[in-house]
């Protein structure tokens, strides 16, 4: 059965701009076993606009270590769903734009035979996703410095109605200083 996981990058002081995010070998491991878990990876404009001008590149960059190919690699294969209102057209190999979030088609990729949808960034689909209760998993990566500004903040563009419950699940310090913090939607 599948799972909508969301994973967020975030300092401290509640930042949550890629420039801080600390992003080695052992982090993009532990992305991977996220990836493995996962049939589609779900992104907002923005981040998707990024990605998509990030990760196919280094398909084609012969001095990109090891880990980072491995990334693109499976990116690449991976089917991703980017949600805008405004994004007409993607170069991204495998990749599809759904003009909203709809609940029924988040909840597909809970069906049994599905392998569910990761999200990586993107605040703002993880707000509107957060709001509708269709997230199971939250993965809290918490970098290790305190950021004092940037662009975007952790649920900025959330204003929920009532509080969601999580229950803390795990943890797992990476020897870069990031701690993850695993919690599930409590339903």
């Amino acid at each position: 059965m599948g799972r909508v996981i969301c994973m967020i990058n975030s300092t401290p002081d509640g930042f949550t701009d890629g420039k801080y995010a600390t992003t080695d070998e052992e982090f993009y491991e532990f992305v991977h076993g996220l990836l493995a878990a996962t049939g589609t990876v779900g992104f907002g404009a923005n981040t998707f606009e990024l990605f998509q001008g990030l990760w196919p590149a280094r398909l084609e960059d012969p001095d990109a270590p090891a880990y980072q190919l491995k990334m693109a690699k499976a990116l690449h294969d991976k089917h991703k769903a980017v949600y805008s209102s405004s994004l007409k057209t993607t170069t991204w190999n495998n990749s599809t734009i759904e003009p909203k979030v709809d609940a029924e088609q988040i909840n597909a990729y809970k069906q049994k035979d599905k392998k569910g949808l990761l999200t990586i960034g993107s605040l703002g689909l993880v707000a509107s996703l957060t709001d509708k209760d269709l997230v199971d998993d939250y993965y809290f990566c918490f970098q290790p410095l305190i950021a004092g500004s940037g662009e975007v903040r952790l649920f900025d563009k959330l204003n929920l109605d009532a509080t969601r419950p999580l229950k803390y699940e795990d943890s797992q310090q990476l020897k870069n200083g990031v701690h993850i913090i695993h919690y599930t939607s409590v339903q």
